[in-house]
């Protein structure tokens, strides 16, 4: 696994040898960044991060800040690794749904492990600029507008 493009592209990404992550495919990246347009300037908050791989790509794409939230151990070492030498991020190690943030970000990335996907992926919407977006990968629609790449669904949620 990759970056796709901007800054850190072709950078290969660390993964754990574990069943509780599942990295996006670059075909899904690839679609949701190009849903989401110029990044310049924007905050990234990365739930679940797993890689770091949707929070990466959005810094290489000229995205301001990082903050990355993940709680498997296996994933944070993969994580860490993976982002040596870049700047301005904050790595999180907890549960999602229990950490508190009292930061807004413009936009806001929920990338589950399929098998503890629950719909209270939704109540993160609160964390969201005005104008933000929230952007959710499942392994089923949200709603009409979820779109469906390979095995997942990514639904694109505006505040």
């Amino acid at each position: 696994m990759r970056i796709i493009s901007g800054k850190y592209k072709n950078r290969e990404l660390k993964s754990p040898n574990s069943t509780k992550t599942h990295p996006m495919g670059e075909r899904e990246r690839l679609a949701i960044f190009n849903m989401l347009g110029n990044l310049e300037g924007k905050t990234i908050l990365d739930l679940f991060a797993g890689t770091g791989a949707l929070g990466l790509e959005a810094l290489s794409r000229g995205a301001a800040s990082a903050t990355f939230v993940e709680k498997d151990y296996k994933a944070l070492e993969c994580l860490k690794d993976n982002l040596k030498n870049v700047d301005n991020y904050e790595v999180i190690k907890g549960d999602v749904y229990k950490i508190k943030l009292n930061k807004k970000y413009d936009i806001v990335f929920i990338d589950p492990p399929y098998d503890a996907f629950d719909r209270q992926a939704l109540k993160f919407k609160k964390l969201l600029r005005e104008n933000g977006v929230l952007v959710v990968s499942s392994p089923q629609p949200i709603d009409e507008t979820s779109r469906k790449y390979a095995n997942c669904y990514v639904t694109l949620v505006f505040n």
